[in-house]
C-alpha cells in the first residue's frame, strides 16, 4: 500500500506559496495541506503544486468561530467555510479541515447551546460539501486552543449527530498526548472514521525531540486499516504556540525536523511491510 506523506505549509511561515512549495518538494513528501486562504487565486495556487508535482492532502481553514452564540459571527463562519468548500474545489482538494476557533477556551456558559450551534454548523458545510464530493475531517484540538471536540470520543458523537458519512476525523498526535488517555486507542476507536492523522512530538517538535509513541501511532494506523494521509505539523522551539517563527533560524530547523521526522516515518513503515 502506498502512503502519503505531507506536511502542513502555515508551519513555514509568512513566506512565499511558491517557496514553500519549493521546500515541501526538497523535503520530500507527496503533498501538503494548504492554508484556506481566499484572497489567493486557487488556479494559480494549483500551478504552483502542479510544478513542484505537489499533491493537496487537505486544507486547513482560517481561524473562525462555527459555534459563537452571536448569529452574525456564526453566520460569518459558516459562510466562510461553505465559500472555502469552492475554492478548495476549484485548487482540486478532496478533503478539508473543520474545527472551533482557536483560542476560543470558553463557550457562551450553556453547554447545550454550544453544542447545538456546533452541529447546526457542521451540517450546514457538510450539505455544500456532500454536493462537492468534499471530505470533511473534523480537527480535534485541545483545551488550551478550543474548548469544543478535544478528544476524539467527542469527534465521534459528533459524526453520529450530524449522520453523515461524509465527516471523518482529524486525530493529531500532539493534541492528543495533551487530552487522550491512550492516544493509540484513540486511534484505535476511530477506525474507518479516521480521516487524516497529524504527526508531531510531544513538544510539537520532530520526531524523537518528544516522549510520544509514535512508532506505536503507526503500528496502529496500519492495524486499523488507515489508507489516508500522513500529514507532518510541526513548529521550531520557542514562544507563542500560535505562530511557527519563533527565531532568525527558524526555517532551517523546521526543515529540518521535517526531513529527519519524515525519514524516520518511512523506516517505521517499511518495519511494518
Amino acid at each position: 500500500m502506498h502512503r502519503d506523506y505531507g506536511l502542513c505549509l502555515w508551519t513555514f511561515g509568512d513566506i512565499d506559496f511558491e517557496d514553500k512549495c519549493k521546500l515541501a518538494m526538497e523535503i520530500g513528501v507527496d503533498g501538503v495541506e494548504v492554508q484556506g486562504d481566499l484572497s489567493q487565486d486557487p488556479g494559480e495556487l494549483a500551478g504552483v503544486l502542479k510544478k513542484y508535482d505537489l499533491k493537496v492532502l487537505s486544507i486547513t481553514p482560517d481561524n473562525v468561530d462555527i459555534s459563537s452564540a452571536d448569529e452574525t459571527v456564526r453566520s460569518s463562519a459558516v459562510q466562510y467555510f461553505l465559500d472555502l468548500v469552492s475554492w478548495a474545489d476549484q485548487l482540486g482538494a478532496k478533503r478539508m479541515c473543520l474545527h472551533g476557533n482557536v483560542g476560543k477556551t470558553q463557550g457562551c456558559g450553556d453547554l447545550t447551546k454550544d453544542w447545538e450551534l456546533l452541529v447546526l454548523s457542521t451540517q450546514e458545510v457538510l450539505k455544500k460539501a456532500e454536493e462537492h464530493g468534499m471530505e470533511l475531517v473534523f480537527e480535534v484540538l485541545n483545551r488550551y486552543e478550543n474548548h469544543q471536540i478535544v478528544t476524539g470520543k467527542e469527534a465521534l458523537t459528533l459524526i453520529n449527530e450530524v449522520e453523515s458519512d461524509n465527516l471523518k476525523v482529524l486525530l493529531d498526535a500532539y493534541h492528543m498526548n495533551i487530552e487522550e488517555t491512550c492516544p493509540i486507542q484513540a486511534l484505535k476507536d476511530a477506525g474507518d472514521k479516521l480521516g487524516v492523522y497529524h504527526v508531531a512530538d510531544s513538544n510539537r517538535q520532530g520526531i524523537g525531540d518528544g516522549h510520544a509513541d509514535l512508532e506505536g501511532h503507526i503500528k496502529t494506523l496500519d492495524e486499523i486499516g488507515y489508507v489516508g494521509p500522513i500529514i507532518m505539523e510541526m513548529v521550531v522551539e520557542g514562544p507563542n504556540p500560535f505562530t511557527p517563527v519563533k527565531h532568525a533560524n527558524y526555517l532551517d530547523e523546521i526543515v529540518s525536523h521535517y526531513r529527519n521526522s519524515l525519514k524516520q516515518l518511512k523506516v517505521w513503515e517499511a518495519a511494518i511491510r
